[in-house]
């Protein structure tokens, strides 16, 4: 990106007097005082970039000092708890992803073209104080007995948000995913924690398509198991999985037929060195994956 672009961009969003109109659009600025919706965005930006803020105290100090004000927690604390801050946050967070992410996706020809939306879902967890361990509880009860999850899918063709939610850790990330029928004729790309045997099968009836990490392979039958040099790996028979799993070469991925569900579907199989073990990639989206080349450093 040219570096006077930067300037532009951000008063296309972060203007005092954009943020400011958005204050009182969305509720969140009855009357301007000492609080207004430009200053608390700058505020709380700046605040919650620095990785030493770890309470809301250390926001309201941001806001002082920038405001070169001296506002107290209390009447500071009215205006965080305000539904509408929320609101006001989740349209900056819109115009900044209108206005900063690229159309990578936008294809007229090749793979992608195919697809309407190309969506990538993923969650991140978060701890929270442990008194909250009631209304959020964590899955790791003994080192965060709260936390909170994240789920996010976005639409990659078009690099914005489809959907944003917050859950206690413990609710399932394939609950907060989009439906079978929302991925009807779009391609879904997640983490192997989506996965399921037979999810696959029904979003393939559906007319959806997907490249998924996967676990929980070893007993799957295949049909057959092809190098990237075209050296093939087994002869007539069909075995599992975990008996092949040691002869997979590390310099090249292999591309297999593997039967899930009485569904034949195709894995590829290539070696992570972060990880040093092989990552495995569901899909059958074919056309799709004859064009991309595994990444032996991933």
């Amino acid at each position: 990106m040219n570096i006077s672009i930067i300037p532009k961009k951000l008063k296309l969003i972060l203007s005092k007097s954009k943020l400011n109109k958005l204050g009182k659009t969305t509720g969140f600025t009855k009357r301007e005082r000492n609080i207004t919706g430009f200053q608390l965005v700058t505020a709380m930006i700046c605040a919650l970039g620095d990785k030493n803020t770890d309470y809301l105290s250390d926001i309201l100090r941001y806001f002082n000092c920038l405001t070169d004000q001296n506002i107290q927690y209390k009447p500071f604390h009215n205006q965080l708890s305000k539904p509408e801050l929320a609101v006001l946050m989740r349209e900056v967070t819109d115009k900044v992803f209108t206005h900063w992410v690229n159309n990578v996706l936008q294809y007229k020809k090749g793979p992608f073209k195919k697809f309407n939306k190309v969506f990538i879902q993923d969650g991140s967890s978060f701890s929270v104080k442990d008194c909250l361990s009631n209304i959020w509880p964590g899955r790791f009860t003994k080192t965060s007995p709260a936390s909170v999850e994240l789920h996010a899918t976005i639409n990659l063709k078009n690099g914005g948000f489809e959907s944003a939610s917050l859950t206690p850790d413990t609710f399932s990330e394939r609950g907060e995913m989009p439906t079978v029928q929302e991925l009807k004729g779009n391609l879904f790309l997640a983490d192997r924690g989506y996965y399921s045997g037979d999810f696959i099968v029904e979003l393939d009836r559906a007319g959806g398509y997907y490249v998924l990490r996967a676990k929980g392979l070893k007993r799957v039958l295949i049909h057959s198991a092809a190098r990237q040099d075209g050296q093939q790996l087994i002869n007539k028979k069909s075995p599992k999985l975990s008996v092949l799993q040691n002869r997979l070469p590390k310099r090249q991925a292999v591309d297999m037929d593997v039967e899930i569900k009485g569904k034949i579907i195709r894995l590829i199989a290539y070696w992570s060195v972060k990880e040093k073990r092989h990552t495995y990639l569901i899909t059958v989206c074919m056309d799709l994956i004859h064009k991309m080349q595994p990444c032996r450093n991933h």
